[in-house]
């Protein structure tokens, strides 16, 4: 959140606008980094009509000024995402972009100014929409007249302290004799544009170069001892081309400009299709690869053979341990989420032919693209919840793999927000074309779904990765009270979500013992399932294909539960084989709960003499619109839409609300909430009703016997008559 203290007012502003306070004013002076250019053309290319800047470093990235000058790369990215209004305000100056001339520019302020005002801002903000909208920043501001001397004093005092920044210690951003070039060209066509601008500013000393910090990039012995390292691995090798080991420039400047370019032009066209990864620069080494149709796995010599599978492999007690850890998460639980671990051992058993079923979605002649096969699957655990558990004791033992248990801080080196070295690590096995082993990570820093690189990289690994590769799976801690998981529709179908909420009962009541079935664990069932996976998926049937359409993990679920059947387990497990868990229905299952509860039933509401169906009022939003949600009639939408179709539950939506379906609703949600505030309500009902069928029962009862007291008194005087008769006639 935004912070400011005001100097001249002594105020402290709380989360303000940062461009409602600039509001009025015309020209923007500032050092800053830049997220990227297009907050240069929302923000402030139509509110100021001059903008000069220094692009400045982030934090993360103190010690790589040369990044600016030598990525090229990211240069041409960026002059291909701006406008034409862009590079002409560059080229008749209203937009003057500069970065560092030698030493690196860390500070950031701004000075905005008219004709009678001016405001300076001061701190730690940078020109991004993280820091303008979601960072905890710091800025002190003084707003000034131009005609108060003790004004005026600071204000010049800033203003000859950004013109010697300006024009003494940095150098153009681009030069501005060259756009007129830029217009209408190709990447390829920029791309040498660039290029030459770069070699000329080393070679006519435009900017100056520290030779100690060339020598930290080009001189690969020294690189072993040290720990500085520039991103991306193109700066590296243009350095290379410009300067010697020792620094210097490299005298061959034709040469220079002409490999420069190469470089750049093969950074651009380095897809998914031509890149392979050499088996020596991967950590941990794989132990599972795919060539010609087989499958080749690791032996304990450290040697690769095609995997051959007999009959005889899985053993009964195999498959009564792996039922007995699907059912540990039922049992051993205070709720029951055996759905969880059966959904996330199938995805882990489906995993080394993930590739495969991407490469049949592709050609297929039905209606669905392969980025909808998610490449990650994330166990979300709050706190001693089975995540880590399940891929540190379970999925590595169950997959072979003998190696220690991965930590995420291991693959990014610490824990912090930035995720570019994880994200390589991850980017280097999946384009190994040859491997298929599954990346196991634990304790993933839960701001990875959120951090754009991550975020762009799991979008391009699910659009452009083609032919063979593993996939990912991470173990993350998600207490109450941290970001919100990232649950939107472009990263739920390339990720797949596990929830793992519940905590485990007190030892003295947990039902199977988790440490035999750690120790009984083994690798039979993996082998077995991906062995006869990669065989029917080369030879699919037209009806298999459908069904693998329809459901990626489809074939791994009919595979697994042949062999349950063999052995006499399926009826164990069938109740939750059938489904895949959807995180999003589990996340809307609660939401729905708690919308109730938390409502007290008041906009609930139901039909007389009707015990099927139940309204909830569009009134129950209230509260929503009031904490700056979407408005209610989009709200009142998304609630209906979280019910799935074909549960039945969501009857109808009207204006003011919807009909929901009570038992199906009460299923859904795991607890009879309606049905038994529906007996609540109808109790008096009831009882009256009770009462008066017991009564209408007894008046029966009271007549029966009326009847039968009558019969058997008319029987007895009918007896009593014939006797009397009987005795007459002996005395006669």
């Amino acid at each position: 959140m935004l912070t400011i203290y005001d100097l001249k007012n002594k105020v402290m502003l709380n989360q303000p606008d940062f461009f409602n306070l600039v509001e009025g004013f015309d020209s923007f002076k500032g050092v800053s980094f830049v997220g990227s250019f297009k907050i240069i053309e929302k923000e402030l290319m139509p509110r100021f009509k001059q903008i000069d800047l220094i692009l400045g470093m982030e934090d993360q990235k103190t010690g790589k000024n040369l990044d600016q000058l030598f990525n090229v790369s990211n240069k041409v990215k960026e002059l291909l995402s701006v406008s034409a209004d862009f590079l002409d305000r560059i080229e008749n100056q209203t937009l003057q972009l500069k970065f560092t001339k030698d030493e690196l520019f860390h500070s950031k302020y701004f000075i905005v100014e008219n004709k009678t005002d001016f405001i300076i801002f001061n701190g730690s903000m940078n020109l991004t929409q993280k820091a303008l909208k979601h960072n905890h920043e710091m800025l002190w501001m003084y707003h000034g007249k131009k005609n108060d001397l003790q004004d005026l004093k600071i204000y010049e005092e800033h203003q000859k302290l950004f013109k010697h920044n300006f024009e003494k210690d940095s150098v153009d951003y681009l030069d501005r004799k060259i756009i007129n070039n830029l217009y209408g060209k190709t990447r390829k066509q920029i791309t040498a544009i660039i290029a030459d601008e770069v070699v000329d500013k080393i070679q006519q000393n435009i900017v100056e170069v520290n030779p100690a910090d060339v020598v930290k990039i080009t001189n690969d012995a020294q690189q072993k001892e040290q720990t500085y390292e520039l991103h991306p691995e193109t700066v590296q090798k243009v350095a290379k081309e410009l300067f010697t080991e020792k620094g210097n420039k490299r005298r061959n400047e034709e040469k220079a400009r002409e490999e420069v370019k190469k470089i750049v032009f093969q950074d651009f066209s380095d897809s998914s299709e031509n890149r392979v990864i050499k088996a020596s620069e991967l950590y941990p080494k794989p132990i599972w690869a795919h060539q010609e149709d087989k499958i080749i796995v690791e032996d304990e010599n450290k040697l690769f053979h095609p995997l051959k599978v007999d009959e005889n492999l899985v053993t009964e007690d195999d498959v009564r341990t792996f039922v007995r850890i699907i059912e540990s998460f039922r049992f051993n639980k205070v709720k029951n989420e055996s759905h969880q671990a059966l959904s996330a051992f199938i995805y882990l058993m489906t995993a080394p032919m993930i590739w495969k079923i991407r490469e049949i979605y592709r050609k297929s002649n039905f209606s669905k693209s392969a980025d909808q096969i998610p490449l990650s699957m994330v166990l979300i655990g709050r706190g001693t919840t089975g995540k880590t558990l399940l891929v540190r004791d379970y999925f590595k033992k169950f997959t072979g793999d003998n190696s220690h248990s991965l930590q995420y801080t291991e693959i990014n080196d610490g824990n912090a927000s930035r995720t570019d070295k994880a994200v390589k690590f991850l980017d280097n096995y999946l384009h190994s074309a040859r491997f298929i082993s599954p990346m196991i990570v634990d304790e993933l820093n839960s701001n990875f779904l959120h951090s754009k690189v991550a975020l762009n990289a799991i979008k391009q690994w699910s659009n452009t990765i083609q032919g063979i590769h593993n996939i990912n799976i991470f173990a993350m801690n998600h207490n109450a009270g941290s970001r919100e998981i990232n649950n939107l529709e472009e990263i739920t179908k390339r990720v797949y979500y596990l929830s793992f909420e519940a905590p485990w009962l007190p030892s003295n009541q947990q039902e199977i013992n988790y440490n035999m079935l750690i120790n009984d664990n083994n690798d039979h069932i993996y082998r077995y399932v991906v062995y006869e996976l990669n065989k029917r998926l080369v030879n699919l049937t037209g009806e298999e294909e459908a069904n693998l359409i329809d459901d990626y993990l489809s074939l791994t679920k009919n595979i697994l539960s042949n062999l349950l059947r063999k052995y006499g387990y399926y009826d164990r497990l069938k109740d939750i084989l059938g489904s895949n868990y959807d995180y999003k229905i589990d996340r809307n299952r609660i939401t729905w709960k708690m919308l109730i509860l938390d409502d007290h039933y008041e906009h609930i509401a139901f039909t007389d003499g009707d015990d099927k169906y139940f309204h909830v009022s569009k009134a129950i939003f209230n509260d929503f619109k009031a904490n700056g949600y979407e408005n209610i009639n989009q709200t009142l939408d998304n609630y209906f839409n979280m019910f799935p179709r074909e549960a039945g539950i969501a009857i109808e939506q009207y204006g003011n609300g919807m009909r929901l379906d009570i038992d199906k609703f009460d299923k859904f949600v795991g607890e009879p909430l309606i049905r038994n505030h529906y007996k609540k309500l109808h109790k008096d009902e009831t009882q009256q009703d009770d009462m008066k069928e017991f009564l209408k029962i007894q008046t029966k009862q009271t007549q029966v016997i009326q009847e039968t007291m009558e019969k058997l008194t008319k029987q007895q005087e009918e007896k009593n008559r014939k006797g009397f008769f009987l005795v007459y006639l002996n005395i006669s």
